[in-house]
């Protein structure tokens, strides 16, 4: 793992009436505890140019879905974040540049997840992109790292939902600058919210119950019919108590367990051998 950064004097702090995304009474109690503090809104300082011509506000061209993979769940507390995160991870590891984006704008919050919300640099809520699209580059160089992935995430406590055409400039660009682009979004629904991610890879984890295969199954229909990609689906095995606590202590993921190993190097297998090829 990458030693921590040190914090500048405006470091990023977590504000009081903060909830995470696994959310607890002990985490709820600690957060509490910290002084409110109000985000200063920041332009993002990287270069801006106009919308190219073959490409509208509000979608990715199809270079941009290639390396582009969504992570939903039909089942709320699946741990959606949590494997989206491992799968980056395991990315990283193989020697891919990767992003991680937290697009689930309702309830984000992926930095405090991994424990880097301290971490100066971008969140959504501070991208300012006034003509509609960025430089993947720089725009990298201004997220907050974990575990050699730069990490873009949403705070909905600390500002509104990005504009659409922010998102996909966002998306573009940083599909342009990396291997591959892993997006949480929490759940299905939101890509009707979410137009410009319906034609990139996606994957659904299904809680391995009778109710969450029954949700999963749905949930893929839906997206099939609605002509999105085919999804891949994941399953969640029993879940892993000392990630649970890890990632309630604030500590982040600091191994990706047996448990979910597995499952986890499936997805990356699919998403290596997806790379260059044509959106299934």
């Amino acid at each position: 793992p990458m030693p921590p950064r040190r914090a500048s004097p405006d470091a990023w702090r977590r504000p009081a009436a903060q909830v995470s995304r696994l959310d607890s009474d002990a985490a709820s109690h600690r957060m509490r505890a910290r002084k409110p503090m109000t985000m200063p809104r920041v332009v993002c300082p990287i270069p801006v140019s106009s919308v190219d011509g073959n490409q509208s506000i509000g979608t990715l061209t199809h270079a941009g879905c290639r390396n582009t993979v969504v992570f939903s769940s039909a089942s709320g507390g699946a741990g959606t974040s949590v494997f989206a995160a491992m799968v980056a991870w395991r990315l990283a590891q193989r020697k891919l540049q990767c992003a991680l984006v937290d697009c689930d704008f309702a309830a984000g919050g992926i930095d405090v997840l991994l424990g880097i919300e301290n971490e100066p640099g971008l969140r959504f809520q501070t991208v300012d992109i006034p003509l509609g699209k960025t430089e993947g580059a720089a725009l990298n160089g201004e997220l907050p790292q974990w575990e050699r992935v730069g990490v873009l995430a949403s705070q909905p406590w600390n500002g509104s939902d990005p504009e659409p055409w922010t998102v996909s400039a966002v998306l573009e660009a940083l599909a342009q600058a990396n291997d591959v682009v892993v997006v949480d979004i929490g759940a299905p629904s939101a890509l009707h919210s979410l137009p410009m991610l319906r034609q990139c890879r996606q994957v659904v984890l299904a809680e391995l119950t009778v109710l969450g295969l029954a949700r999963a199954r749905a949930a893929r229909a839906m997206m099939i019919r609605q002509g999105e990609s085919r999804p891949i689906m994941a399953g969640v095995v029993a879940p892993d108590r000392g990630l649970h606590g890890d990632v309630l202590e604030g500590l982040g993921i600091r191994a990706i367990g047996k448990s979910s190993r597995k499952a986890v190097d499936a997805v990356v297998g699919a998403i290596e051998m997806g790379l260059g090829g044509d959106v299934p």
